[in-house]
């Protein structure tokens, strides 16, 4: 099949800003489903452009593709907003695409980070021709999903992507050195907190100083909730957005807004780096997204839309990680798992501070180095920053507090969320920082899952929190230890804020880990 390629489209949005855009669509001009890619990070960027499908091959398939620079990006027209503009600019490039005479009218969106994010801001005005959407590596909440874990500033993240925003724009003179060192002058510790940031950067991304109230949310937290066409949610097990991709498919369920199209799929993959492959852990081949062959997935998916086809009976694909392989189910978390509550005693009870029933946390300079996990810093397929990192260095910290759970009594597999809850203490707000590994018998442990809170409990007699570890999928064996480090700051990853001296107080008790397992016997 012969294709025709058009440059430089113009789009025009209703308050006569003009978008620029490139269509790709077979020569026959037979009238063609579209898939619509609506991109920050430049439509003329082939790695870009083909990162979630291949273009060539969507057309082969019998599509056409469009492939849009956002408000205010390269060769689009007007100032760009991040979220602002794109659920209005989204509803109009779909009913520009629907008149035109190579389109059928039917669309369907796909994409990952901001342009997944951008989908989910599109299709809550549900444009009439949106068939359904692929929101790959985001969420569809800008406020918890994007810019803060619980109220902490997910520093290191939004860093790196203003940085980039900023140099794909063109800088001047006066501005671009500035910006060239905003990465290195977080990692150097220059640069810890959110003010320091807008002090920084504010004066070319005036939007930081939008961001700063964390009260407001800058669109509605339901939002998943009200978009009505079927969506095929896609995510990782160590991506920064991980929360706000499961929250945004679970959100649906609850609100009653779940369609019998809809489908997650989780892999061990973190933000562009989604091979399975990490500096500490390889899940094997079939743990690659290139091994799902994405562009034929996810235009089956939009196809089996289209063309009325039955839907899955079990929706839910995610990577068990230790068992390799690929699970389905009908919904997340299963419906045979079962919530499981571990009870977590602190490894080191010689540094109790005050009884032998309070486990203190000091707040030392520096902060806690972010190691592994869901980071995203410094930036784009660095995977020697994030994923399952070996961690157990964390428990020579006197900053950081050790708690170790018995050994499984029983094989499991993790399939769910997973909660810790605990009474802190503390001199005045902090974070709550919680990481959860797997601790072997030679000491060694793995990062496995990871979260935050953020505490107001000042005081001696403490205040119960439940931190929020996110979700993940892993098979242990019985006899298996899961440690948890408890610290009042994660750097870079989070904005090292306001920390105080942190205090647990359990009595005899400790930490309790709460999690969805299924038991394998």
């Amino acid at each position: 099949m012969t294709l025709i390629v058009e440059k430089h489209v113009p789009v025009a949005m209703r308050d006569g800003v003009t978008l620029s855009g490139d269509v790709y669509r077979p020569s026959d001009g037979e009238p063609r489903s579209t898939v619509l890619i609506r991109t920050p990070y430049c439509k003329d960027d082939p790695a870009h452009t083909n990162t979630w499908i291949n273009v060539l091959r969507a057309v082969e398939s019998g599509w056409a593709v469009v492939v849009q620079d956002v408000r205010g990006r390269f060769r689009s027209e007007g100032d760009f907003v991040p979220f602002v503009n794109e659920a209005d600019d989204g509803v109009d490039t779909i009913q520009w695409v629907r008149g035109q005479p190579w389109s059928d009218g039917k669309v369907g969106m796909v994409g990952g980070s901001y342009v997944g994010i951008s989908q989910w801001l599109a299709a809550a005005k549900n444009p009439e021709g949106l068939i359904g959407i692929v929101p790959a590596v985001t969420a569809d909440d800008v406020h918890s999903g994007w810019l803060y874990e619980d109220d902490n500033v997910v520093l290191g993240f939004l860093a790196h992507w203003v940085s980039i925003l900023l140099a794909s724009a063109g800088m001047n003179e006066k501005s671009r050195p500035r910006i060239a060192g905003l990465e290195r002058n977080v990692a150097e510790g220059k640069i810890r907190t959110f003010h320091q940031l807008i002090e920084e950067a504010g004066e070319f991304a005036p939007y930081l100083r939008d961001w700063r109230d964390r009260s407001r949310s800058l669109v509605d937290p339901e939002l998943a909730g009200h978009v009505e066409v079927p969506a095929f949610v896609i995510g990782g097990w160590f991506d920064i957005f991980l929360p706000g991709t499961v929250a945004s498919f679970v959100r649906r369920e609850a609100m009653g807004a779940r369609n019998l199209h809809d489908r997650l799929l989780i892999g061990p993959w973190a933000h562009g780096l989604m091979g399975g492959w990490f500096p500490a852990r390889f899940f094997g081949p079939a743990s690659s997204f290139d091994s799902l062959d994405p562009t034929s997935l996810q235009l089956g998916w939009l196809e089996e839309i289209r063309d009325g086809r039955n839907h899955a009976d079990h929706p839910v694909s995610v990577f068990s990680m230790g068992a390799d392989e690929w699970r389905c189910f009908s919904s997340w978390p299963p419906d045979d798992a079962r919530r499981m509550q571990l009870q977590l005693r602190s490894s080191t009870p010689d540094r109790a501070e005050t009884s032998a029933d309070t486990y203190g946390v000091l707040s030392l300079e520096p902060p806690v180095p972010t190691i592994g996990g869901r980071t995203f810093f410094p930036g784009y397929k660095v995977g020697a920053n994030s994923g399952p990192r070996m961690v157990d260095a964390l428990s020579a910290r006197h900053d950081v507090q050790t708690f170790v759970s018995d050994p499984l009594f029983e094989d499991v597999e993790i399939l769910g969320s997973v909660t810790c809850s605990l009474k802190v203490a503390a001199t005045g707000p902090t974070p709550v920082v919680i990481k959860l590994a797997t601790l072997d018998d030679n000491g060694s442990s793995e990062l496995l899952c990871e979260g935050s809170s953020f505490s107001t409990a000042e005081g001696t007699g403490g205040k119960s929190i439940t931190v929020d570890l996110g979700s993940t999928a892993i098979r242990l064996s019985k006899g298996t230890r899961l440690c948890a480090y408890l610290a009042s700051s994660d750097f870079p990853r989070l904005e090292d804020g306001p920390r105080t001296s942190l205090e647990v107080c359990h009595g005899e008790g400790g930490p309790v880990l709460e999690l969805d397992v299924l038991r394998l016997g």
